[in-house]
């Protein structure tokens, strides 16, 4: 059986995909494709059992979807819609049909924002193991990983890092309302107790870490908007733990094995996309206003941004250490 794959964006949709990937390789798939942007491409190069990329440009016409769809077809392919966008389900239809498709609970998810409505919703990943059966794959569970990182990239990560403690801060998050602000605070605690910190994210990113690497001087390591995301990911695969906001780079942490402190603000649990290593760890706040968004795209509806402007420095602290030494809880609420 040859299956294709097909998810757009983002990262860490993206990451969360590659455990299904490595268990169609494993179930058999005589060959595994993944049609994705160029942007996440070498991610699913480096995913394990993906025999073939074929990576769209930014902005490619819908003439140039069709043509790879139609290509897809007359090649027998098993479409797989692990996206289920306009876009994705023109292509699966041109490529005769998806014999899967992800399901978003739009309804259940805009219930949870508008009206604070719980909704016990499936994770990311129990999303895509659904799709194992129809696709033609035996039943799955699926757990964080499924990337296997270049040996150059981890070579790279090892003489940079050599033997210093490091831990991971991923300062930065696609949308504003999901930063939490007391990175810079963190980071100084960290290094005074004999932590390296490395940074990581993409060039937007540079804007909140190059104040972070400057004042902590040669125990920080910027890496953001200057390493590719494979060295990102063995830069962080070098590290203790990993410390962020709810985004991609918190996945790719997990991925490939380390676990992660991580805040959430607009975004909750019921939307799946919780941290799910053991030794992973949550910081939130209990807040009648949350979720107050699918993604933090949207301006805080109070205007204060008190789900992570309220999260002190000195709580988080406390959590990274026992993350460090293996004690507290995996979930820490503040009022």
């Amino acid at each position: 059986m040859r299956l294709v794959f097909i998810r757009f964006s983002s990262l860490g949709d993206c990451v969360l995909l590659c455990p299904l990937l490595a268990h169609a390789r494993r179930s058999g798939a005589e060959e595994v494709v993944v049609l994705t942007k160029r942007a996440y491409a070498e991610l699913f190069a480096a995913a394990e059992g993906v025999d073939r990329v074929i990576a769209i440009e930014r902005g490619a016409s819908a003439g140039q979807l069709l043509g790879i769809a139609s290509a897809l077809r007359a090649t027998g392919h098993v479409v797989v819609d692990a996206h289920a966008s306009w876009r994705s389900r023109v292509v699966a239809w041109r490529a005769g049909g998806a014999a899967a498709r992800i399901e978003k609970h739009t309804l259940a998810r805009l219930g949870l924002i508008v009206f604070k409505r719980p909704a016990p919703l499936p994770t990311m990943l129990e999303r895509y193991a659904a799709l194992a059966g129809p696709a033609g794959l035996p039943a799955a569970t699926l757990r964080p990983g499924g990337i296997v990182l270049p040996a150059t990239a981890a070579a790279a990560a090892d003489r940079a890092l050599g033997a210093r403690d490091a831990i991971a801060v991923a300062p930065g998050s696609r949308w504003e309302g999901k930063r939490w602000a007391g990175f810079g605070e963190l980071c100084a605690a960290l290094a005074a107790r004999g932590h390296v910190i490395v940074l990581v994210g993409d060039e937007q990113d540079r804007v909140v870490t190059a104040p972070i690497a400057a004042t902590l001087g040669d125990r920080a390591l910027d890496l953001a908007g200057s390493a590719p995301l494979l060295h990102t990911a063995a830069h962080i695969a070098r590290c203790r733990l990993f410390v962020g906001n709810d985004s991609g780079l918190m996945h790719l942490a997990e991925a490939v094995g380390v676990p992660v402190v991580a805040m959430f603000g607009p975004t909750v649990e019921s939307f799946g996309y919780f941290p799910s290593l053991d030794g992973s760890r949550v910081v939130e706040r209990a807040l009648a206003c949350r979720p107050c968004s699918r993604n933090g795209a949207v301006p805080c509806p109070r205007g204060t941004g008190e789900c992570l402007a309220a999260i002190p420095h000195q709580r988080v602290l406390e959590v990274v250490l026992d993350a460090l030494a293996g004690a507290g809880t995996a979930r820490v609420v503040l009022p």
